[in-house]
């Protein structure tokens, strides 16, 4: 029983970035038409300079931890909203008039292209980085938890929160939801279209720089880290229905628990596998997802 606790919650803990990937996927998607396949390589980005800001934050701010966590948790979302910025003009403007399926080219494209910049700035060695909250571990009804996997599910839930008050609740949002509805419309009726695409890439690597945040020091970061986060976050939106806050954080959560329970249980050989194949599932039995409209609806 204390494995099984230990087990559901590092497994939400993972799900809950899983939910913010997914969510930037969503963002991407819901605003622009653009499924964004670079997002795992966004990642990357965000949890590499989580660790190069935190070594210079730590020098140059006397070695006290939170105004080190503090400097460094800024100077990571500054330099994800530039990446968002370059994202924008480098790689949306230029292919938003072409088909939808050059655009996911060209994501996928880019995404490599920054995989191989990473490595050239970071190197292709594993970098470990520290927990804002340290290595502490609470005891769960006899379990073992690490405060760091609680202090991700609670960062996450905030995100979430954050981003859902932004686009359900604000006057901002209500223009984000007119632009992805009908970006000529939405122009005529006053809406600076180009900005709120601008403000939608910076968005959009912010939450993939913050997941990154959480990961770093769950796992070693290398260049290759953001690979298969990207998939399983797409599969989560697959899972929990495009288009839906609750279904990123339903579908991050079943994918966090198939790949932890699945690896503990079956076999960590076939965790991948056994995500990607209750994607399958839901493509065949429920396309639209847990929490997303049947095309139809929408149309």
């Amino acid at each position: 029983m204390t494995q099984l606790i230990q087990l559901i919650v590092n497994a939400i803990a993972v799900g809950a970035i899983y939910a913010v990937v997914a969510l930037s996927f969503e963002i991407a998607y819901e605003s622009t038409g653009v499924v964004n396949f670079a997002t795992g390589q966004l990642v990357t980005i965000g949890a590499l300079l989580g660790a190069s800001t935190l070594a210079y934050s730590g020098v140059h701010f006397g070695g006290s931890a939170l105004a080190t966590q503090a400097a460094s948790y800024a100077m990571v979302f500054g330099g994800m909203a530039i990446v968002g910025l370059l994202f924008f003009v480098g790689v949306f403007m230029p292919l938003r008039k072409q088909p939808a399926l050059t655009v996911i080219i060209g994501t996928v494209a880019i995404g490599i292209a920054i995989q191989n910049l990473a490595q050239l700035t970071w190197g292709s060695l594993p970098i470990a980085t520290q927990s804002p909250v340290g290595t502490r571990t609470l005891d769960f009804f006899g379990a073992v938890v690490s405060v760091h996997a609680l202090y991700v599910i609670v960062v996450a839930a905030v995100l979430i929160a954050a981003v859902y008050v932004l686009l359900y609740r604000s006057a901002l949002g209500a223009q984000f939801r007119a632009l992805a509805q009908d970006p000529e419309a939405a122009r005529l009726m006053g809406i600076r279209v180009n900005r709120l695409y601008a403000l939608t890439w910076v968005l959009v690597c912010a939450l993939a720089g913050a997941a990154g945040l959480l990961l770093g020091p769950m796992w070693f970061i290398d260049v290759g880290l953001g690979e298969g986060i990207g998939l399983k976050a797409f599969a989560a939106a697959i899972i929990g229905g495009f288009g839906s806050v609750p279904g990123a954080i339903v579908g991050g959560v079943l994918v966090g628990l198939a790949e932890i329970l699945g690896a503990s249980y079956i076999s960590s050989a076939y965790k991948d596998a056994i995500v990607f194949a209750l994607m399958f599932l839901f493509l065949l039995v429920r396309p639209q997802g847990l929490f997303g409209e049947r095309v139809a609806d929408r149309a």
